[in-house]
This record gives C-alpha cells, structure tokens and sequence, in this order.
C-alpha cells in the first residue's frame, strides 16, 4: 500500500471511530465512496479497532479489575501460618503487593495477594507460569497459597526500585540504558523458549536490584502459543509499550517479537526521555501504533549513532517480520554496539598516557610500574583473561562451601570454565563451572550441568555446598541443583579461576569481586546474596584487601595466599 493510501485509511478510520464513540457505526462502504479499492482494507482496520475498544480505558488495569477501590490494607496479616505481611509496596488490576517475611526461612520475600475471585484465578495461571521460569533475571515465584478465599503469591523481594523510578530519578547513561536492555532480552529469550510471552514490558516491570541487575517481574498477562490458538488471553497490555499486533489482535502473529517491539519502545525512552509516539490522548496514541512510523533516535538527539537507531528502529517495525526475531538478536545487536562503541575519552587518556611515556623516556625519568605482568587486581576486582589462575595456599577439606561474586564475560562458545574448585589428579574433584551460559557443578564422582543461565556482562553470586551426602549448588542464592555427595580422598590445593593444578583447559574469562572458602555448611536453604565477610567458619577471602606483590597474593598482614599462574 502507497503511503498516500496509508493516510487516506488513517483519517478515515479517524472519521468512523470519532462517529462510532457518538452512538454511529458508519459502514466502511459509506466511509470509501471516493476510494472504493480501499473498503475491503478499511472494513478490517474497523473490525480490529472495535475488538480492541478496551485500549481506551486505563492500560495498566486489565478488563477482569473489578476489585473493591475500597480494599483495605492487611499489614501485619499472617498468611497459612508462615507469611507474615510487613508493609504495602503497591496495588494493582489483580491484587496488592506487599513486602512480608517468611517465618520459616526466616528471609524477606514480597507477596502479591489477589482482590477477588476472578484475580485469584489469574494469580494461579501466574504462578504456574513463573514456576516454570528459573532464571536469574526472572523474578522467581516461591510458593503460593490461599486466606480467607484469596489467593497469594509468594516471589522473591527485590531490594531496589523499578527501573521507571530510577529513570525518573535520574538520566542514564546510554551505555547503562543499553546494558540494561540487552540483559532484560536475554532474560526474554530464555522465558520464550520455554513458550512464555510477557505482553507487558515497560519501565514498571523491570526492576532494578541493590547491585544494578535488572530482573523482570509481573507476569500477570503473560501467555503461551496454546492459550492464544485457543482463544484465551487476547487483549492485554499497556498501551504505549504495545505492538501493533497486539493492539489489532492479529493472533497469527503474537509470539515473543511483541516483546522486542516493547523492549524498543523501552530503549527508546531511556535513550530519549520521550516516547517515539508522541500522541495526545489514548485514541491518537493507539492511531500512532498502528499506523504512523515511530520518531527516529537522531531526530531527538543527533549524537546517538547511526548503529544504536537502527537497532532501535529495528526493534520498532510495525511488522513482526520486519523486527529482530528473537529477543537474543535484540540483545546481541546490543552487545556487539556495546563492545565496539568505546568512549572517545578511552582514546584520549591512551594518547595522554603515550605523550607521558614518551616524555619520561626521553628525559631519562621513565619509571617501569611497581606492577609486574602478572598484575591482575584493579580496583578491588580480580581480572582473570582465560589464561590466568590462583593456587591458593589452601588444600582441600570436605564438608567445605565455595562462594564467589562473578562478571563473566561474553560467552565466546560451549566450553565449560571453572570458577574454582580443586582436583583428583586424572579425575572430577570439587568445583564451580560455567558450562556454555550454564552454571555446573563438579564433585568427586561426577559433573552436573544445570538449567540456570549466568548471564555475561553483570554481577551474580554463585556458591556450592560439598558435604559427603549431597552436593547443593546455587545462583544468587537459589538452589539450582542437587548431586550426589563426595569422599576426601587425596591432598590438592584448592585454585580460582580454573580446576586442577595440572590442569591447563577450563579457564574462567571475567571478573571476581570477592571470593570465599568457608569449612562446613554455610548454607543449609536459599538465602539472600550479600557481600562476602569473613567469619569463624572462613577458610579463606580474597576480596578488596589483598595485595599483589609480583605473582604473590597476599593478605593485608603480608601472609602468602597463594600465587599467580599464567599460560
């Protein structure tokens, strides 16, 4: 179609819905006298539009909010014996959420708890949904049960705000913003493997933790293939964040690039702070959406890159066809902008630093650094490039749990890189793995390779349990896997960034901000990640108090911890 005859359907579909909201359903017939090749266009435009009505009301209540606007506050509430309801964090179409803490586990969690009868059956479908969801950018439902005929949920508290508020708080980086979203799509990527579609990405629902990760929450109108070929689900969402498909209800077309195009709208506003449909009112919004082409990166901000708008214009395609076709591509694009667009200010401080170099040369005052080439801690944080290890003073003991915060970086293939761990000469010994993208465990007897994906690029704590029954290994303090049990059976010293002192495959590519071998069972259920501090069970720490000294590691009284390998 022309782009005049695109106009000429846009007001006219103006014309019919401006008469339809007054009571006058004018036939597309009457509407195309001048124009007949487009009635047929025109009078499905009109069906679309009349079966998405509902985007007229409030997009963040779904139609089933019937709920009481009187509904009272339940603090202090005890749910099923076990939940106690601390404070309100908010209120929405389903129920209201609240900060609460489990009297079991003895650990925060946040409870969502449903208004009515109708809200209580999607909590469920939520909670089925989610439970099915592990990974670490996914907000992780706990448990669920039900008080006086409501349904709650139970998820993991997030201690943070939503990445709407911090944008409101402050303007981001746009290598902040495009951090952000390409890990919110890789954690898209993976809930649409497993045939999960969000359907309502916005700023509310990416939630930004204490550490800076984002992890998507609400997963209230989320839906799979099955449900929408069977008719259920079809109108939901918020509006603005909405592709075209969804707000014309083209089933046929609904999967996981709806999601791409609401990450688009999302990158946009970061980048911007406006939305690329700068409408009015929710009519001319929806108009916009369906019909008109989003505002261009460069038209707002002329200094953002040509590659950073055609990523995001990508994204924005009206069609889904026309769109990156899974949110792993949106992120990818992303990632390769990320590593290719360095700051220019990196380009003049090496210039500095060479003019400098050269000067000292010449002058005969040339200073070689106190550091030696095996020099790997900047800042507090361990460098490891794939070809560095520590073999740390410590051999191994049993029952023993291995901790440590990482920032690996971008997976380069399937391979499997040992965080830490220790050996059996020629055998599996003790260690934490990253096989792939997947966090793995080795013990004595074997290997076990998880479902849960460490994400690259960004911080996550990951820690395992040994003892001679069972085998426990987590992420971010979730209990991901559970093998079997280990022997002692030899002397060998535990290493970081690798496995096996003999062993020259398998190492760790990223960041270590902390690391910590405590003796026992530091863990015995989920927990909540903080930073790692010593105490009476450490065996050893090595966090932004050691010191190197040439291939030594040493801890701030000058004791040996071990040394630095490189091949």
């Amino acid at each position: 179609m022309t782009d005049k005859n695109e106009d000429l359907i846009t007001d006219l579909l103006v014309q019919w819905e401006v008469a339809y909201e007054q009571g006058d359903d004018i036939p597309a017939e009457e509407l195309c006298t001048d124009c007949p090749h487009l009635t047929m266009v025109l009078q499905k435009k009109i069906e679309s539009l009349k079966t998405t009505a509902w985007t007229k009301k409030d997009p963040a209540r779904p139609l089933t909010d019937q709920r009481n606007p009187k509904t009272k506050d339940i603090s202090r509430t005890v749910l099923g014996d076990r939940y106690q309801l601390d404070s309100l964090l908010g209120s929405g179409g389903y129920g209201q959420v609240y900060k609460g803490h489990d009297l079991k586990l003895q650990r925060s969690v946040a409870v969502k708890i449903g208004h009515h009868r109708t809200s209580c059956d999607l909590l469920l479908d939520e909670a089925r949904r989610v439970a099915r969801l592990k990974h670490p950018g996914i907000v992780a439902v706990h448990d669920c049960g039900e008080h006086d005929g409501r349904i709650f949920l139970v998820f993991e508290l997030v201690e943070g705000e939503s990445l709407a508020e911090l944008s409101r708080k402050k303007k981001l980086s746009i290598r902040e913003s495009v951090e952000i979203i390409a890990t919110v799509a890789e954690s898209l990527h993976y809930a649409h493997k497993k045939d999960c579609f969000h359907r309502d990405i916005k700023p509310e629902n990416i939630l930004i933790d204490s550490y800076g990760k984002p992890l998507i929450a609400d997963f209230g109108v989320a839906c799979t293939l099955d449900e929408l070929e069977k008719g259920r689900a079809l109108s939901s969402g918020t509006l603005a964040y909405m592709s075209p498909e969804q707000i014309s209800n083209e089933v046929q077309l609904l999967d996981g690039r709806c999601d791409v195009h609401a990450l688009g709208v999302v990158l946009f506003e970061l980048l911007n702070g406006e939305s690329p449909y700068p409408s009015k009112d929710k009519q001319e919004l929806r108009e916009q959406i369906l019909f008109r082409q989003p505002k261009r990166l460069k038209e707002i901000d002329s200094s953002l890159s040509e590659e950073l708008e055609a990523i995001c214009s990508k994204a924005l395609a009206k069609h889904p066809d026309d769109r990156h076709q899974t949110a792993l591509d949106l992120a990818s694009d992303l990632r390769v902008w990320f590593d290719t667009a360095k700051p220019d200010r990196r380009k003049w401080l090496w210039l500095i630093i060479g003019i400098i170099a050269i000067s000292a040369i010449a002058a005969g005052k040339f200073i070689l650094s106190h550091r030696s080439e095996n020099e790997m801690i900047r800042d507090g944080v361990l460098y490891f490039d794939g070809h560095t290890r520590i073999v740390t003073e410590l051999e191994r003991t049993l029952p023993v749990t291995l901790e440590a915060w990482i920032n690996p970086d971008s997976y380069q293939d399937d391979k499997c890189q040992f965080i830490i761990g220790s050996d059996i000469p020629g055998e599996y010994g003790l260690g934490i793995a990253i096989c792939g993208s997947m966090l793995s465990v080795e013990y004595v007897e074997g290997m076990v390779n998880s479902s849960a994906t460490v994400p690259p690029n960004r911080w996550s704590n990951v820690a395992a349990v040994f003892t001679e029954s069972e085998t426990r290994l987590y992420l971010n303090g979730e209990l991901i896997e559970i093998a079997n049990g280990s022997q002692w059976e030899c002397d060998t010293n535990f290493v970081i960034g690798n496995v096996g002192v003999n062993n020259l495959i398998n190492f760790f590519r990223g960041k270590m901000r902390s690391v910590l071998i405590s003796e026992g069972e530091r863990y015995s259920g989920e927990f909540e990640p903080k930073e790692l501090e010593a105490d009476e069970s450490t065996l050893i720490l090595i966090d932004d108090s050691v010191i190197m000294r040439g291939d030594k590691l040493l801890d701030v009284n000058g004791q040996l911890m071990g040394l630095v390998e490189r091949y």
